[in-house]
């Protein structure tokens, strides 16, 4: 593959191609018409080289293209009214001009031609559920056993973006697969039969130490300019994600390992990190105050880091990259290597971006984006990473538990998937084969939607992602349930200690049933107290450290204030019942004249401070009430 290329130029021995066509004309030159493409997990897709690999299996349909990947990431589609008035400008913010990967896009439309063919091992959360093309072409792995499964679907392409600096060149968010899979298939079948191609992105944030390879990893390269970043928005973390925060933080042990899972309720917890990190008195008030188990406080504390702590986490987050920022993570692990957390990808909110963008080379040089394997596992070189996961704390998330303690996290009764396994099942394994070490599970006592409400501690259910033989502590807003060691019957008396109270007596009921409780077993009161307006009050006098975005966030302080506003009328509106009386409420008793100057701004965001129809001026009227509601504004 020497030589100059017509479209571009080179590089050394390596081609550079200028333009995503280009490039494909020569990837389809050196594999043929037979395409079987890797592409990584999350944000390190080549999207331009995908697209046009994409767009030419469409008009050619001699080509074949078969995709393996995991969480295909594109714009959302909104729907009118109020969601597009607030989402848009929003979704501008994230996305800015990510080019959407064409493949996912026409997926979701039911539209794929039969030429191409995509298989993923995680989904993108929850948007897939009604895609019947999705949930057939679903691969069920750990993340550490995804390469295993491409390589025996012998991939002849890899398709990454990477970061460049001063002639150097790095995997940067997505080292996890790429790292192992490129020597390996090197090795297996010859680079003749496996091409890799690195796709130039200079908005990627250069990641060094493991991340950083050598020129020769790349058969060639497409530098057609930079595009933005996509990535989740910066969750809100509400008063039950700070409440589960605060009881995981007291659980991690000056010293040990730490690894964190994502969303509100892993950014709760590395909130919670932090506050106990930087004002431990604060922190230990504030925890304290809660009600219900605390859990083997013993095993951790309410102290400041002295010893601090060491990363192990396949997803670096910007939780844990605030945490490395505060000083939390300032234990080295190994040997002769300064580095501090070791992470297998990152994909985060523009603010993680932004921050990995423009941090000193000596902060980055404490970040070691390495192979899943080597996070995820004990294998390989157990007698190393024994010695430096000590006292590991994994904390990850889940959408239910049942009260024998099983979890579920990726995929409904009915099997559709929601996300994936990832490396939930990994880190729980770890965690009973390690001295030391704990599995952390975060779930939220309760779902609401719709204006329905229903128990996340559940008797049984069709699915399990965690068998309940790997069961150890559990936290919701209620308190910590520690299961690991206990009987059937304690098991159960510890789950039903943090279940909603609205949920115990139909839980006691099946417990009885299935011979788990005694005839005639006693609820006791203190169960009976937990409330949302239990830990509410709990909180209330500690707010000021308790923010809803504690690592900042793309919206505007309007914005802020709107958000939970609409989450509020979107419930209330759910049933005709609710909505009928809402919209009553909002035309009788909701505020006008002085009163709703104060929100003025926010009604400017939606473009209702002018309602010019009889739809916008009731849509005008349910978001001022809904916005005195949630007094997010002072009036």
């Amino acid at each position: 593959m020497d030589g100059q290329n017509p479209e571009g130029e080179t590089t050394g021995r390596l081609p550079v191609h200028k333009s995503a066509e280009a490039c494909a004309e020569a990837v389809i030159d050196t594999v043929g018409k037979d395409i079987r493409l890797a592409l990584p997990l999350g944000l390190g897709k080549a999207n331009r080289l995908t697209n046009a690999l994409y767009e030419m299996a469409k008009a050619d349909r001699s080509i074949n293209l078969t995709i393996y990947t995991a969480l295909s990431i594109i714009r959302p589609k909104l729907s009118g009214g109020l969601a597009g008035r607030f989402g848009g400008p929003i979704l501008d913010k994230v996305f800015g001009d990510y080019p959407d990967l064409h493949y996912a896009t026409d997926r979701a439309k039911g539209a794929l031609p039969p030429n191409v063919e995509v298989e993923e091992f995680f989904l993108s959360t929850g948007t897939l559920l009604n895609n019947e093309y999705a949930q057939r072409h679903y691969s069920s792995v750990n993340y550490t056993h995804a390469m295993r499964r491409i390589i025996d679907s012998r991939v002849n392409v890899l398709g990454q973006m990477i970061s460049s600096r001063d002639g150097r060149y790095s995997l940067s968010c997505n080292s996890d697969l790429s790292l192992d899979l490129i020597p390996l298939m090197r090795e297996k079948v010859g680079r003749d039969s496996f091409i890799v191609v690195g796709e130039l992105n200079d908005r990627l944030p250069f990641m060094p130490n493991d991340a950083e390879v050598p020129a020769d990893e790349f058969d060639m390269l497409l530098d057609a300019g930079g595009y933005d970043l996509a990535g989740p928005p910066a969750p809100r973390v509400d008063l039950t994600s700070h409440a589960i925060g605060l009881r995981a933080a007291r659980l991690v042990k000056d010293g040990g390992t730490l690894q964190i899972g994502i969303g509100s309720l892993g950014d709760g917890a590395a909130q919670s990190v932090r506050f106990r990190h930087r004002d431990p008195y604060g922190f230990a008030t504030t925890a304290t105050a809660l009600p219900g188990p605390p859990g083997p406080i013993d095993e951790g504390g309410d102290e400041a880091f002295r010893a601090g702590l060491y990363g192990c986490t396949e997803m670096f987050t910007q939780g844990m990259f605030e945490l490395l920022r505060a000083k939390v993570f300032s234990r080295a692990a190994h040997e002769g290597r300064d580095i501090t957390i070791d992470g297998g990808f990152f994909l985060g909110p523009q603010t993680f971006y932004r921050g990995l963008r423009e941090a000193s080379d000596e902060l980055l040089s404490l970040v070691n984006m390495t192979s899943v394997d080597d996070v995820n596992a004990l294998y390989g070189n157990e007698e190393v990473r024994r010695r430096e996961r000590v006292d590991a704390r994994f904390i990850n998330i889940a959408m239910k538990a049942t009260c024998l303690g099983a979890i579920t996290s990726d995929a409904l009764e009915d099997g559709r998937v929601v996300s994936g396994v990832g490396g939930q099942y990994n880190f729980v394994a770890q965690a009973h084969e390690l001295e030391g070490a704990r599995s952390i599970i975060l779930l939220k006592a309760v779902r609401e939607s719709k204006g329905t409400v229903e128990s996340n501690i559940v008797w049984s259910y069709g699915h399990v992602t965690v068998p309940r033989h790997l069961r150890d502590i559990i936290i919701t807003e209620y308190g910590v349930a520690d299961l690991r060691g206990q009987t059937d019957e304690e098991c159960v008396k510890r789950m039903l200690a943090i279940t909603d109270a609205r949920f115990i007596d139909g839980l006691v009921e099946e417990a009885i049933k299935a011979k788990k409780l005694p005839k005639g077993f006693t609820v006791p009161d203190a169960w009976r107290q937990n409330t949302p307006a239990a830990i509410e009050s709990a909180l209330s006098p500690h707010m000021d450290d308790l923010p809803a975005f504690p690592f900042g966030t793309e919206m505007s302080e309007t914005e802020q204030a709107l958000a939970p506003a609409l989450e509020k009328l979107q419930d209330e509106t759910a049933s005709w019942d609710k909505r009928f009386a809402y919209i009553l409420g909002a035309l009788i008793s909701g505020p006008s004249g002085k009163e709703a100057k104060a929100y003025a701004p926010h009604l400017a965001r939606l473009s209702l401070d002018q309602p010019k129809s009889l739809q916008d001026r009731l849509m005008k009227k349910l978001v001022l009430k809904s916005l005195q509601d949630v007094g997010t504004v002072k009036a």
